[in-house]
């Protein structure tokens, strides 16, 4: 999607394009098991919050580059910040709904967060045709920076060692399904920001590399 303004504007070649999409799914590779461990430790909502300020630092970093090394570094930092959209998502309902949830409740999240790569696609394009690839970066910082902003100061989120699957009849005053599709929805935000930089920002290396073939 972004290939050919940033082979025409910053001269990149293919090779450059595909280091640009290697680091980022590098990044993301790398982080998933200590993601894990600090998901354990520290809770979903503290963790997921302090990495999507790295991906708003990284998506605001390749909005302003020049060149191909800051251009790197953003995408790493972009990698790093989304590492935890998917499995703080899942952590996350483990820990706020009982077990016999979980299987609904991971799917409709999973499914909202693909949902949102999808729609995501024809507007991102018209952004880019419009305000071009620095603006459209510059957005994604802002909005990644707000959903991390909500996810903190979200008063529905739980600390790291509180279950309310384990909390029996007391959950059930509080299980009804809008609270459900709230937290579900809630969640999936991080995950739709993930799978729309992974399969069209993140993609665009690729697609570049063909194309400049």
């Amino acid at each position: 999607m972004i290939a050919a303004p940033l082979t025409s504007e910053l001269g990149l070649d293919a090779g450059d394009l595909g280091l640009l999409t290697s680091v980022y799914f590098l990044t993301f590779a790398v982080a998933q098991i200590p993601v894990g461990i600090l998901l354990d430790r520290y809770g979903p909502r503290l963790i997921q919050s302090v990495l999507l300020v790295a991906a708003a630092v990284g998506a605001a970093l390749f909005a302003t580059s020049d060149n191909l090394l800051m251009l790197l570094l953003g995408r790493a930092l972009l990698g790093l910040g989304v590492a935890a959209s998917l499995t703080a998502g899942l952590k996350a309902l483990v820990l706020w709904f009982p077990k016999d949830r979980l299987p609904f409740l991971n799917g409709l999240m999973v499914m909202l967060g693909a949902l949102g790569a999808v729609t995501t696609t024809s507007p991102a394009q018209w952004l880019l045709a419009w305000v071009g690839w620095r603006t459209l970066f510059a957005l994604l910082a802002v909005f990644t920076a707000g959903c991390s902003a909500m996810i903190y100061l979200d008063d529905l989120s739980l600390g790291a060692g509180e279950c309310i699957g384990n909390a029996g009849p007391a959950w059930n005053s509080r299980g009804q399904l809008e609270e459900d599709l709230y937290r579900s929805a809630f969640l999936a935000s991080g995950a739709a920001i993930s799978d729309f930089r992974r399969h069209r920002l993140g993609a665009a290396g690729t697609l570049g590399s063909a194309v400049v073939h």
